[in-house]
């Protein structure tokens, strides 16, 4: 099925109707560690009007087009292309900004070249209305290899440097390209070229990530239909990121031994080949919005959470609503809002909401209804534009069920339903329940377990308006209740199921952060407070800050213990005395505002803490030993007003 496919994308590439396309034909010079770039670019364009764009330092020394000289404005194109189509010749080259850990757009330098697409690295048209095909050709000196997305047609090594050959045919996206210091591992695997470009200390690794790539690829397309690229490599990047490409993932060098990239990142982003570059987020239809990192956090991230088992599952569902109680109301969005991960509150949203739309559409139509529905959404949009309404068809045709409603309220309504119960008796022949809701009132299936003299029993409970009153008859004596237990449902967590996490301070733009160290200890203090907030913080002295808002302490050890004592604030736990280079802490202030509290050793300590604390927001507690986390936690949850005993 695979190759099949392939071959009938090249025949598209040779049909006239693919032809009046743009296609790219490169050859490429780079020299990562002189970041210098230089390109000839023969471009087929289609009849009419183009504006093309060059990134900044960036000189165009020769633009034909059908062998005559067009102007060039700056990095600027525009060129009317007659009739019939026609080829404009191109030839620049610049120096690349140098790689840094900030390199977004692009970048070279002793460790290696980032050069993904859209960055104007090649030349990008403001009307085009697909990707364009293209076939890049390039060169990099020894000790140096490159890559490309695409699909790797030659490749060759001499005293000099290394060479290659990368095409796409498909309407993917203009070619990203990547260069370092790598050694190549492959493995050929049911016809595609798996392949590992790691820096010697990652070496060992290379045969774990062909072994976990191949496993993924042939588990993801049973499901949803043949992987859609030539191959799938794994990139070893200087720079601290785990991105996907179609075809690749570029990881950063330092995290890729760390288990968590092999079981969750990995697949992730070999997920996306399917979601994101196999079928394209578009934003057609009725629900605009970035659809394709909801559907692969859940078909990747919760996928692997429910082969370890239902706890786990339940786990990454508890999180993803945890996450959600930490968001203030001003920074909460629709679905239809979310393009990318620009920052935590967004991913909270764009991800974990989304992810539990999925989980709960799947246990309205059932599984089996939700896997045809998968399957017929990948035959219908593949290499095309998708959006929200084209997954609403395929899941409404795979179910014979009418989907509107459903997906209307998740993604277009801000906010999220509020469980209550009412009030619950049980007698020998089962239970009677009231739940209400507020305004505006969801449509939903609420989950309800029952533990009985006979066993637990679970049950659904249709709740279409603001309150319903309803009997469930049980096998036995009912002993006690709970309503959605399992956080099967996107809601408010109600009082008691969500303990304080880092979150609740840090995606707060009203927190005050107080400093609670001097001398030398004072500037990493400062620098963590603006690592950790999701923003720019507040910081301010404890004197001036809101009393109803949340409160970060951060400093040394000395200095916070004499603060939060002064200020009549809970002190550290004794499970965390004594313990580790720094001490991290959650708890609730004598207002009941959030608080946060970093107590640190010395200067060192607060500096180690830079780049690991901020991604530890799930996390209620943390020991620290320098850079690593030694312990962590969440503090237990309360009781749950959605629970009730009959005993």
């Amino acid at each position: 099925m695979r190759t099949l496919f392939l071959a009938l994308c090249g025949i598209l590439a040779a049909s006239p109707g693919w032809a009046a396309g743009l296609h790219h034909d490169l050859t490429v010079t780079l020299d990562p560690a002189a970041r210098r770039l230089e390109v000839e670019d023969r471009l087929r364009l289609p009849a009419g009007p183009h504006r093309l764009r060059l990134a900044p330092g960036l000189a165009v020394g020769e633009a034909l087009l059908d062998g005559k000289p067009v102007a060039v404005r700056g990095n600027a194109l525009p060129v009317t292309v007659p009739e019939g189509g026609g080829e404009l010749r191109l030839r620049y080259a610049g120096t690349l900004p140098p790689l840094t850990p900030e390199s977004r757009g692009g970048g070279g330098g002793a460790e290696g070249a980032y050069l993904p697409a859209g960055t104007g690295w090649i030349p990008t048209s403001e009307t085009a209305e697909s990707p364009p095909s293209w076939r890049l050709s390039v060169r990099v000196p020894a000790p140096f290899v490159a890559v490309a997305t695409g699909r790797l047609v030659e490749e060759t090594r001499d005293g000099m440097g290394y060479a290659a050959t990368f095409a796409e045919d498909c309407s993917v996206e203009e070619p990203s390209l990547f260069a370092g210091p790598w050694r190549v591992t492959e493995r050929m695997h049911g016809g595609l070229r798996l392949r590992t470009y790691f820096h010697p200390e990652q070496a060992p690794l290379a045969e774990e990530y062909l072994d976990l790539s191949a496993r993924t690829i042939d588990a993801q397309a049973a499901r949803i239909g043949a992987y859609p690229f030539a191959g799938f490599a794994v990139l070893s990047a200087p720079l601290p990121v785990g991105l996907g490409f179609p075809g690749l993932t570029y990881i950063g060098r330092q995290v890729m031994p760390l288990p968590f990239v092999r079981a969750q990142s990995l697949p992730h982003e070999i997920l996306h080949n399917w979601w994101g570059n196999g079928v394209r987020v578009g934003e057609g239809g009725n629900w605009p919005g970035n659809w394709s990192e909801g559907l692969t956090t859940f078909m990747a991230d919760y996928a692997a959470a429910e082969t370890r088992g239902e706890d786990a599952a339940r786990a990454m569902r508890l999180d993803w609503l945890r996450d959600y109680a930490a968001l203030p109301a001003e920074r909460d969005s629709a679905l239809t809002d979310f393009r990318a991960k620009v920052h935590d509150a967004a991913q909270i949203v764009g991800y974990g909401k989304a992810a539990m739309l999925f989980h709960m559409l799947r246990a309205e139509i059932g599984a089996e209804a939700f896997d045809a529905g998968i399957r017929r959404f990948w035959e219908e949009r593949r290499f095309q534009d998708a959006g929200w309404d084209d997954l609403r068809r395929a899941f409404a045709a795979a179910s014979g069920r009418e989907l509107g409603p459903f997906f209307d309220q998740w993604l277009t309504r801000v906010g999220a339903p509020a469980l209550e119960l009412v009030g619950a008796r049980g007698d020998g022949d089962g239970v009677v329940l009231t739940l209400r809701q507020g305004e505006p009132a969801y449509g939903l299936t609420v989950p309800v377990e029952v533990r009985t003299t006979a066993g637990t029993e679970r049950h659904t409970i249709r709740l279409d308006g603001n309150e319903t009153t309803v009997a469930i008859r049980t096998a036995g004596v009912p002993q006690a209740l709970a309503v959605d237990p399992g956080f099967g449902l996107f809601r408010r967590l109600a009082p008691g199921e969500a303990p304080p996490t880092l979150r609740d301070v840090t995606l707060d733009h009203a927190a005050t952060t107080v400093i609670a160290a001097d001398g030398p200890a004072a500037a990493p203090a400062r620098a963590l407070a603006e690592r950790l907030a999701d923003g720019k913080p507040r910081i301010a002295a404890a004197e001036r800050s809101d009393p109803a808002a949340p409160l970060a302490v951060i400093g040394t050890a000395g200095e916070v213990e004499r603060l939060l004592a002064r200020l009549g604030l809970p002190p550290m736990p004794d499970s965390l005395k004594g313990r580790g280079t720094a001490r991290v802490w959650t708890a609730r202030t004598p207002q009941g505002r959030p608080l946060l509290v970093v107590a640190a050793d010395d200067a060192a300590a607060l500096q180690a803490l830079l780049r690991p604390l901020p991604h530890y927001g799930r996390q209620s507690w943390l020991v620290f030993e320098g850079v690593r986390a030694v312990d962590r936690g969440v503090w237990p949850a309360g009781d749950s007003p959605l629970r009730v005993s009959f005993e």
